[in-house]
């Protein structure tokens, strides 16, 4: 009987430890991550999907460390106004921030098609759909498409 409280107890108190960060805070790792590791992660998934070569590799981890590092100026802007009042944006800002989407988007596309074969393209874009339509891939894999109902 002690043996097993001793142990129940064990398992607890590691995976309380587990969860936790040394300074107490739950783990965010997207805002721990820096340029390089967003694009090795970022790399590693597409060649999941795609099998792609070390040439290709090597051009997609190029083209997404440039992203990330795009985003980590854009995080550190934001950062830096964090101060100031924050106010909604305007709808014409908003339009502004989507049409650059859009563009950097684009252009992605544009170098993903020189970069990879056909087939690769395809699975390229079936994946930015699935992407898209689920939420971001994670370690436990898509979202849900749809709720569960309680009823069924």
């Amino acid at each position: 009987m002690k043996k097993s409280i001793l142990l129940l107890m064990a398992v607890l108190l590691a995976v309380a430890g587990y969860s936790q960060r040394r300074d107490g805070r739950p783990s965010a790792r997207r805002h721990e991550m820096n340029p390089e590791m967003m694009a090795i992660a970022q790399t590693n998934n597409l060649h999941k999907v795609l099998e792609l070569d070390s040439v290709q590799y090597n051009m997609v981890m190029l083209m997404n460390y440039s992203d990330a590092m795009a985003m980590q100026d854009s995080i550190k802007a934001r950062a830096a106004r964090a101060g100031e009042k924050r106010m909604k944006p305007t709808e014409e800002e908003r339009k502004a921030r989507a049409e650059v989407m859009k563009q950097r988007r684009a252009l992605r596309d544009e170098q993903m098609k020189k970069i990879l074969t056909p087939e690769q393209y395809g699975k390229y874009l079936e994946y930015m759909e699935k992407v898209a339509k689920n939420g971001r891939p994670s370690g436990r894999g898509f979202r849900r498409e749809a709720p569960r109902d309680a009823g069924e």
